[in-house]
């Protein structure tokens, strides 16, 4: 008898339910309530072919919604250090799958990757806690480095990794970053 694939695919809704209601529970905003709902839609209809769209969203959410249960309902560092562990192994395992990195790669190799991009995101987690910025600021840090980590993942997958790219990527992504922290202090977020 074939083993059957697990339909990864179907672990994203409930997922995307429970961090958008999270959201709304924190955030008072109606225009970013607003975005986040039109981000969800288009992320449903375009999950085939755009799936980072969406699960970068799910990221960015849930790390936003545990800063917010951190601080606001005072839950234990451990519990929360669990949670963003598995969520940043989560989000990283479903990329390579909707991405098909994992196809042609040795599964030990591919669980070192893993490991190794939870124990990073979970240190900048542990190090942003400190940082005295709005947990949106943080959350949208940490989806930056996250994005990062996971496309020199998928250069080096793609044998396609070089200095040049890595340093063009890092470049970009600092830029952005201090767009971001420039437009938060001048204009909030």
């Amino acid at each position: 008898m074939k083993p059957t694939k697990f339909p990864w695919h179907l672990l994203i809704y409930p997922l995307l339910l429970g961090v958008v209601l999270g959201f709304f529970y924190f955030e008072t905003s109606l225009f970013l309530r607003i975005m986040v709902i039109f981000l969800s839609i288009s992320g449903f209809f375009f999950l085939k072919s755009m799936p980072e769209v969406l699960l970068l969203l799910i990221f960015y959410l849930g790390l936003y919604d545990l800063y917010n249960v951190r601080y606001s309902l005072a839950v234990p560092l451990a519990l929360i250090i669990a949670v963003v562990f598995t969520l940043t192994i989560l989000i990283f395992h479903l990329e390579s799958r909707f991405k098909h990195l994992t196809e042609n790669m040795d599964k030990n190799l591919f669980q070192l990757f893993l490991a190794t991009a939870g124990l990073l995101i979970l240190e900048i987690f542990l190090t942003m806690t400190f940082w005295p910025v709005d947990p949106k600021i943080k959350s949208l840090v940490i989806v930056f480095v996250f994005y990062l980590i996971f496309k020199t993942f998928y250069l080096y997958i793609n044998s396609v990794l070089n200095l040049k790219k890595m340093a063009t990527m890092i470049l970009v992504t600092m830029m952005i970053l201090g767009g971001v922290l420039v437009f938060n202090m001048f204009f909030g977020f």
